[in-house]
């Protein structure tokens, strides 16, 4: 049987921002099950109450079954917590500071696992450029910053691309060779990337979109996907 591996990266918005709300339903749209089981992790932003508060508040009127594991506080039943979702989404904060939890506690190769098994992963801001090989980083210290992803997907991505001075570093960085070339996703946008690729983009705000980026070169991963 061929399992079509999914990944949803979303630029910005979503519960944990109380904004745009159509994004978490492009998520949940990805499980075919009748009563999808979906697992929040809020370690980027290191388990804070407020975001899990809105992951129920803003996710419990849907017919899902929730629950949330706090990795700052332990690690015992992580692997047999994540088996049990058809659906991952990480919270957006400090991406260096949940990548090092995850190498500091070996979990790099559970998410391989679930991703490989076919459970639907997904996050916003650092919840969606961890999955890349690089990203750009604003999490470790003022300026942005490459930093090493976990190698889901290819290439190097950004998230808040609608940031005009992060999506300028981000195209500087690709044409320094300082980042491989990668993909820019603005606020209001989520994408669906299957088996490492780019499939689909979903904007819940008009004018929004997601872009491909090389040397000296932008275009809308819409057409990105289409030359394909």
């Amino acid at each position: 049987m061929n399992i079509k591996k999914k990944i949803v990266a979303i630029g910005g918005g979503g519960f944990t921002h109380k904004t745009d709300p159509e994004l978490d339903l492009f998520i949940l749209s990805q499980s075919k099950k009748k009563k999808i089981k979906l697992g929040f992790l809020p370690t980027a932003s290191k388990d804070d109450e407020e975001k899990i508060k809105r992951f129920y508040h803003g996710l419990g009127k849907y017919n899902l079954e929730l629950s949330h594991f706090e990795l700052t506080k332990k690690i015992d039943g992580f692997e047999k917590w994540i088996f049990k979702n058809d659906i991952i989404y990480l919270g957006g904060g400090n991406t260096s500071y949940m990548l090092q939890i995850w190498e500091n506690k070996k979990l790099k190769n559970i998410f391989r696992e679930a991703y490989n098994s076919g459970i639907v992963l997904s996050g916003v801001s650092a919840g969606a450029i961890c999955w890349f090989d690089w990203s750009l980083t604003d999490s470790l210290g003022p300026d942005f910053m490459p930093l090493r992803g976990i190698n889901l997907i290819s290439g190097s991505c950004t998230p808040h691309s609608s940031d005009l001075d992060r999506m300028k570093n981000f195209q500087y960085k690709i044409n320094n060779n300082e980042l491989p070339p990668g993909i820019a996703i603005d606020d209001g946008v989520a994408v669906l990337f299957v088996n490492g690729y780019p499939e689909k983009v979903y904007s819940s705000r008009k004018g929004s979109d997601a872009y491909f980026i090389d040397k000296n070169n932008k275009i809308s991963l819409k057409h990105y996907i289409l030359k394909k």
